[in-house]
């Protein structure tokens, strides 16, 4: 059966990968076909009689008809489409979902999934597998073992449109066939409760002979490794007898479809005892020996970990990135192991490229994907199959090179006022929110403060000099548990990854009198205008001048 399964595999993914080969080739008049083909499609909706679609001819009428957007832009279509009213984004029926990502402010923002754009996100799959497959022949020869979130989180009021994660809808209704290669039921997956989420996806997992690990977040898949080996004791007892342990909270229904597929296997649970004794840990080089690629993200602030999946897995196992992504648009398809670049997926998405020195500027050139240039940095714009119109999602690209005259596109770093350690996207806008509702609540008044994301401890740290007297450590630590609290009810996804330790407890530093005062002589003296000092509140790094009271670390209470 496995056989005959990854032959249909290879020659479903073969022609889909010619097809898209083909579009690379004529990269700028697929881009233009499908530009036009979605302006026809959509012109008689709100925003496209609003935008004059069906007068629009080329592309450089599409740049000068339609401003750049923003999800601030966006928002109130989204509304429409909520209270019941179609036709607004896209023509055709309500979308069939939503995915759910952070806003900048406390509102999440709800971006529409259309049967195209499930079925491009298919489409991208079936072409990355493809091109793995090329380089790692056996690599689909045993489970997979997805990283996903849950498929739908809840439902819009009214209309009762589900919203959740795209990547966990794709796992949950995928093809009985391919299903059947998973090396655990998506059940796992709708566990509330991190801690047992995770042992039960590995209670699952860890007898399975998996050789591919598909995910996005490498962090989020060392967390799995930890706590399979922090359980073991459970596990392997769970293995032994072929139960699945009471010590977590499993709802009694996933319960019971998890443990139809558990036997007694005595055997392999002594097999992984001996080993976890022997290496002082149980590790997926021991229980995986047959892995053979994971995709994760390699680039960005959180391609840092991945080099750590080696520590647990074999030296020699390959990393393959899954590709750029956002909750907007699956925007990158990587055709190599090496690095983080991949093909556009111009199949789907239909892109325009400002150079990040002229963007904002009203005349600033706008460059189509076949007018790139390597090593240059651009602000990228998508217009998608869901809905979103030259919307910009404030990220910055660059071109690392060219493949059959495509460009391999990089994932470089987020634009203006954003921090994205993880995949949390915390803004400046909800720093401020939560650093003004934290003073207000505890009478600290701020000079200055500033929240520096730091990458190498995966935490945010914020600085803050009061005015007056200097408030007692008890103060700050309230101060510092409330911003926490308000910038998780903002940012949910920033509240997720502190759960599951993705991103460690917040700090806080108390700055000394005069710091930003520090600040403001420093940058004079480097040749800034005072009166062009701008403060920054959001950054990777402190910067020059001013020094440290204290550091309180959220979880201690007391200065360090």
């Amino acid at each position: 059966m496995s056989v005959i399964l990854n032959a249909l595999i290879h020659t479903v993914t073969r022609a889909r990968w010619h097809n898209f080969m083909g579009r690379c080739r004529n990269l700028e008049q697929t881009q233009r076909r499908l530009l036009e083909d979605r302006l026809q499609r959509h012109a008689e909706t709100a925003f496209g009689r609003e935008h004059g679609f069906e007068r629009l001819k080329s592309p450089g009428d599409y740049a000068r008809s339609v401003p750049i957007s923003s999800w601030e832009t966006v928002d109130p279509y989204i509304d429409r489409i909520i209270a019941g009213e179609t036709h607004v984004l896209t023509a055709g029926p309500l979308p069939t979902m939503f995915n759910k990502t952070s806003g900048t402010t406390g509102k999440p923002k709800l971006i529409p999934v259309t049967p195209e754009s499930k079925a491009g996100n298919a489409l991208n799959q079936k072409v990355w597998a493809f091109a793995a497959i090329g380089r790692h022949p056996r690599f689909l020869a045993g489970k997979v073992f997805p990283v996903v979130n849950k498929a739908v989180e809840g439902y819009t009021p009214h209309t009762k449109i589900p919203y959740g994660a795209v990547s966990g809808l794709m796992v949950r209704d995928a093809h009985p066939l391919a299903r059947a290669k998973y090396a655990y039921p998506y059940e796992a997956i709708e566990i509330e409760d991190f801690n047992a989420r995770r042992y039960a996806m590995m209670r699952c997992a860890v007898p399975e002979p998996v050789s591919f690990i598909p995910g996005s977040n490498p962090n989020a898949l060392l967390k799995l490794f930890e706590s399979a080996d922090a359980h073991k004791a459970d596990l392997l007892r769970d293995i032994h007898d072929g139960t699945l342990s009471e010590n977590y909270d499993i709802p009694a229904p996933i319960r019971a479809t998890l443990s139809q597929g558990f036997k007694p296997n005595p055997h392999k649970a002594s097999e992984l005892e001996r080993l976890a004794e022997r290496a002082g840990r149980l590790q997926p080089r021991d229980y995986w020996p047959d892995l053979k690629l994971i995709g994760c993200w390699k680039g960005g602030t959180v391609g840092q970990f991945a080099h750590h999946l080696h520590d647990w897995c074999s030296p020699e196992l390959k990393l393959r990135d899954t590709g750029y992504m956002a909750s907007e648009a699956h925007i990158t398809i990587p055709i190599s192991d090496e690095g983080n670049s991949g093909l556009l997926t111009i199949h789907t998405n239909f892109f325009e490229f400002i150079p990040e020195e002229d963007f904002g500027r009203p005349d600033a050139r706008v460059l189509m994907a076949h007018e790139l240039e390597v090593g240059v940095p651009y602000q990228i714009l998508l217009t998608t199959a869901g809905g979103l119109y030259r919307y910009s999602i404030n990220d910055v690209i660059e071109v690392a090179g060219f493949y059959q005259d495509a460009p391999l596109v990089s994932f470089l770093r987020k634009g203006r006022d954003v921090m994205n350690l993880q995949g949390e996207k915390v803004s400046a806008n909800q720093i401020l929110i939560a650093v003004q509702g934290a003073c207000a609540e505890t009478g600290v008044t701020p000079m200055h403060f500033m929240v520096v994301g730091e990458a190498e401890n995966s935490r945010y740290h914020l600085h803050i000099e009061p005015t007056g007297e200097t408030p007692d450590p008890i103060v700050m630590q309230r101060l510092l548990a409330s911003f926490n609290a308000r910038l998780c009810e903002i940012n949910h996804v920033f509240k997720r990854y502190q759960k599951l330790d993705m991103l460690k407890p917040t700090a806080l530093s108390l700055m000394e009198h005069g710091w930003l005062g520090a600040i403001v002589d420093h940058q004079v003296a480097s040749g800034m205008r005072d009166t062009q000092f701008k403060p920054t509140i959001l950054g990777s790094e402190r910067p020059p001048g001013g020094s440290l009271v204290y550091t309180l670390d959220i979880r201690e209470g007391a200065p360090v």
